[in-house]
This record gives structure tokens, C-alpha cells and sequence, in this order.
């Protein structure tokens, strides 16, 4: 996958997000290229990978790096979903 080969940068907001669920950089990594669920989000430009435990990686392509830009915990994400559905993600996997 090209994402193992990408340079992945954090931003603030995502540390902080990181830090309140207890998740290591490890883990955003392993989220990013090994997602449970990969989900486009149209209305932002940006792709969601939902881990196997159900915390959500937001990123977007920065020309030749990854930028996380928040992550979700699985109730968050899941009503967002709910609200919005299919007129905003899209499923890719």
C-alpha cells in the first residue's frame, strides 16, 4: 500500500485527540494502513480509517505526505455517520 511508504504528520488537534484515548502514534500508523473500514468523506476531502477497535483516523493527502488531522472515538464517528450517511461517506472497504 502506498500509505507505508508516505510520511504521516500529526496535527495539534490529532496529538491531543491521541492523547485524551490513549493511543500511540503506533497506533494511527496501523489504523491508517490497515484499515477495518476505509470511508471517503465527500463534503471534506478526507478518508476516514476506523481501526479494528473502533477509533476513526481522519487524514488527508498533502502532496507527498499523510496529514491526520483528528481521531474519532467510536461513538463520535458512528453518529456522524448516522446523521449524514451516504449523501456525505462514501464506503470504500
Amino acid at each position: 500500500m502506498i500509505l507505508h511508504t508516505a510520511r504521516i504528520c500529526l496535527s495539534k488537534h490529532a496529538k491531543r485527540r491521541m492523547d485524551e484515548r490513549s493511543l500511540k502514534y503506533d497506533d494511527v500508523v496501523e489504523s491508517i494502513n490497515n484499515p477495518k473500514q476505509l470511508v471517503y468523506d465527500k463534503w471534506n476531502d478526507v478518508y476516514i480509517a476506523v481501526s479494528i477497535t473502533g477509533n476513526a483516523v481522519v487524514y488527508a493527502f498533502k502532496g507527498n505526505r499523510v496529514e491526520v488531522l483528528t481521531v474519532l472515538g467510536r461513538r463520535e464517528y458512528e453518529a456522524l455517520v448516522s446523521k449524514y450517511g451516504t449523501k456525505r461517506y462514501k464506503v470504500l472497504t
